[in-house]
């Protein structure tokens, strides 16, 4: 595998993790997770990926196009090491084009078990085949995992309220990095909406990446890497479930490259991703 597309295939692992009537704009709500103890959710998520090369030797290529589908099932253990037990079993995965169908296949029934505080800040997160042997790769999605999980705020919020999210990408594992990769998500209370017993809040969510210069190092060769671009849109969420109802992000993400293998001329390479989740089950 070239470098250059090594990169590209790191770019997606990046792009690897909503009637009722309106409540009042005045109220503050406290959010917790509090998951049922026992509650399963079902979710389906579909993720297309388009990677393209802007600038440098491989400019001329054509775009590498992705489509991901992934289903998968949460299920609500209880208290656990200082927080709440999430099983996750990944029930089916498919890919187009389907060149990774044998990888995706042994994905089928793999389990994750994670640990939330009342804030959903992950406090530990590991993945296990089906065999029960834990695996290196395993550990990295578990890395993964804990890149696109976005905590809940310290104090009560309203309508129009905001609250930053700092983590760290599984990124910089993947291509050397000298140090951390950072993304930047906030997160903006839209709406607020009461239906009998549940209420859901509404989330605006964007996701910027710092574009500050990191080195890479890969196979003896050091370059420099800037990654720029914002993910956005929206989330529901369920507050008697303390979980997501539906979501959907898009956006650009861009990767610049200088020196090394790339040359003097560097290279660019943008992906385009679009991402909608939705739940489909509850009980």
């Amino acid at each position: 595998m070239t470098i250059a597309r090594r990169f590209a295939r790191a770019a997606m692992a990046v792009a690897a993790l909503t009637g009722c009537r309106a409540g009042s704009s005045s109220a503050k709500l406290t959010l917790r997770y509090r998951p049922p103890t026992g509650a399963t959710y079902r979710y389906a998520l579909e993720q297309q990926n388009s990677v393209r090369f802007l600038s440098g030797a491989m400019r001329a290529s054509p775009s590498q196009d992705m489509k991901l589908h992934l289903y998968y099932t949460q299920a609500v253990t209880g208290p656990a090491a200082g927080g709440i037990g999430v099983t996750v079993t990944y029930d089916s995965t498919t890919m187009e084009p389907g060149v990774m169908a044998p990888a995706l296949d042994r994905m089928r029934g793999l389990t994750s078990s994670v640990v939330y505080d009342d804030r959903m800040r992950i406090l530990s997160a590991s993945f296990t085949r089906l065999e029960g042997r834990p695996s290196p790769l395993l550990e990295q999605m578990g890395k993964s995992l804990k890149g696109i999980s976005f905590p809940l705020p310290a104090d009560p919020v309203g309508v129009g309220d905001s609250w930053v999210s700092e983590v760290e990408l599984p990124l910089a594992d993947l291509l050397g990095a000298s140090a951390p990769i950072m993304s930047h998500t906030r997160l903006t209370l839209k709406e607020i909406h009461v239906a009998g017993a549940d209420t859901s809040i509404v989330l605006a969510v964007a996701t910027t990446f710092p574009g500050d210069p990191v080195t890479i190092n890969r196979s003896g060769q050091t370059a420099t890497m800037k990654l720029s671009g914002v993910i956005s849109g929206e989330q529901l969420y369920s507050l008697a479930k303390s979980a997501p109802v539906r979501a959907t992000m898009g956006g650009t993400m861009k990767i610049d490259l200088k020196g090394g293998r790339m040359g003097p001329e560097g290279m660019t390479i943008a992906m385009e991703q679009q991402t909608s989740l939705q739940l489909t089950g509850a009980k």
